[in-house]
């Protein structure tokens, strides 16, 4: 008979803290989100959320009718976050279904006003429970997988996209679910059920996660059962991409990114300079140290072979990715890294935990041995957290969230103000125009002077009044693109309200 033995006190004690130190993260981040969408992607997905349960993947354009607007026109009225649909005067969200359908569900758990706003902060949370199991299932120590969460949560990319209803924190979730059960699939078969099920909920989320396969063809038993298993488990989720994207595209396999056309999305010539600018921003934002031991888990022996090319493939298929792609210059864009970004801190956490034997000094033992680990150990983890800590002061991470809400605030305010029904002149306000209110925008960047004009006659015959909801930087060349006397009426912070007189 096996005989078990209980938890000491410490243990105990240091179980506790890192669950409060959890639940605190947690409250931080629900503190600090955003509860207010605006631009393309916040407004865009949430956007698409409710189309959902409307049960309205494909929206009739209203500009074009409220104008008795020709079809060919349906670009003009399209706000942010959305294209042209599959038939004549309509349109469907550019992105893909996964994020959306989390935020339909939230708020149907907790209302509108609230529960999109929780997945990111709950996907964050999930995300720094996920890295300790996957640093305990590759063999890292209770102390030294809590720091891998702890450097994980600190990260700014990291906590950012934790505040905001996009995809990138719940990408990472899936990412590091689906590497969790994979590897649990070498103890028992049913895990790879398991990591197919959250492989197709990833894909779902942000589709370049089928990038994943590169790290799962080490991380899961090779074995025809399980195999057969995470094929199993993947079907729903494929059901689902296939059904929404028919729907919304008249093809199964076309997303929104590949239907709206982008010419110029990959090319071989961004390399260079994007492969600078992800390195830079990662080690400003976290120190070299990870990216170094990273790097240097591929000739640690004391790691098995699978697992150094599991860690390997995991970040650098979604490094190099990236480095072919058109968007990537400010330090936020290192969000793409985020599903491949915990095998940095595993890497240099195993590293560490095998520096004895990977020195040499390897014939050190006993307290001595000990104490060279965790001195290793100590600098990785305050270097890391450091520069982690360091880059969050700089960026005001706290300040962003509250400072979306001038997006919410604005659109109602707006809302109030005008007395026509006519399309409002907007771009980055679009999207959220159509999320906290009925009113149907004209994007003024595509708009040329005929064009304008016609409008302008069209809607003189109907009584309409034109207005415009703009930033502050959009003013001037809304103004330039679109005649007319432009009053202004006020405004929230840097957003306005212009009423404009057609000439």
């Amino acid at each position: 008979m096996q005989v078990t033995t209980p938890p000491t006190r410490p243990s105990r004690l240091a179980a506790g803290a890192a669950v409060g130190g959890l639940l605190l993260y947690g409250a931080l981040l629900v503190r600090y989100s955003y509860y207010s969408v605006g631009g393309a992607d916040t407004a865009g997905y949430a956007n698409a959320a409710r189309g959902l349960l409307a049960r309205q993947i494909v929206e009739p354009v209203a500009g074009l009718d409220d104008l008795s607007m020709p079809d060919q026109f349906v670009h003009l009225f399209t706000p942010l976050g959305n294209e042209p649909g599959p038939r004549p005067r309509t349109m469907v969200p550019t992105y893909p279904v996964g994020l959306p359908l989390h935020l339909a569900a939230a708020a149907l758990l907790a209302g509108w006003r609230v529960g999109p706003f929780l997945v990111s902060p709950l996907a964050a949370v999930l995300s720094v429970a996920l890295i300790y199991l996957v640093g305990r299932e590759l063999g890292l120590g209770r102390g030294l997988a809590i720091a891998g969460g702890a450097m994980l949560a600190a990260n700014p990319t990291f906590f950012l996209y934790g505040l905001q209803p996009m995809s990138d924190a719940s990408a990472t979730c899936w990412s590091l679910l689906t590497i969790w059960a994979a590897l649990g699939s070498r103890r028992r078969a049913a895990w790879g059920l398991c990591a197919g099920a959250a492989f197709g909920a990833a894909a779902l989320v942000r589709p370049t996660s089928l990038l994943l396969l590169a790290p799962l063809l080490f991380a899961l038993r090779p074995t025809p059962k399980v195999v057969l298993l995470f094929v199993l488990g993947g079907v729903p989720a494929a059901g689902v991409f296939c059904v929404y994207n028919m729907a919304a595209f008249g093809n199964p396999l076309l997303t929104g990114y590949l239907a709206t056309n982008h010419q110029g999305l990959f090319m071989v010539g961004y390399f260079p300079s994007r492969f600078r600018h992800y390195l830079y921003w990662l080690m400003v934002t976290m120190s070299p140290l990870p990216l170094l031991g990273w790097l240097s888990v591929a000739l640690n022996r004391h790691v098995r072979l699978r697992d150094r090319a599991l860690l390997v493939s995991w970040f650098g298929v979604f490094f190099i990715f990236y480095c072919f792609y058109f968007h990537y210059d400010a330090w936020w864009f290192t969000r793409f890294l985020l599903p491949g970004m915990p095998a940095l801190f595993l890497g240099a956490l195993l590293v560490v935990r095998d520096v004895v034997k990977l020195s040499k000094l390897s014939g050190l033992s006993g307290r001595r041995g000990v104490w060279l680990r965790r001195a290793a150990a100590a600098v990785l983890i305050v270097v890391v957290l450091g520069f982690e800590r360091q880059s969050g002061e700089e960026f005001r991470l706290l300040r962003v969230g509250p400072l979306e809400m001038v997006h919410a605030e604005s659109c109602r305010w707006a809302d109030g103000k005008m007395v026509s029904a006519a399309p409002v002149v907007a771009m980055e306000m679009s999207g959220a125009l159509k999320y906290y209110t009925n009113r149907s925008v004209v994007r003024y960047e595509r708009v040329d002077p005929d064009r304008w004009r016609e409008m302008t006659a069209r809607a003189a015959g109907k009584g309409y009044r034109w207005y415009a909801l703009l930033m502050q930087h959009e003013v001037e060349p809304a103004q330039s693109r679109l005649a007319g006397t432009w009053i202004r009426l006020g405004g929230v912070r840097h957003i306005s309200l212009w009423r404009i007189e057609p000439d």
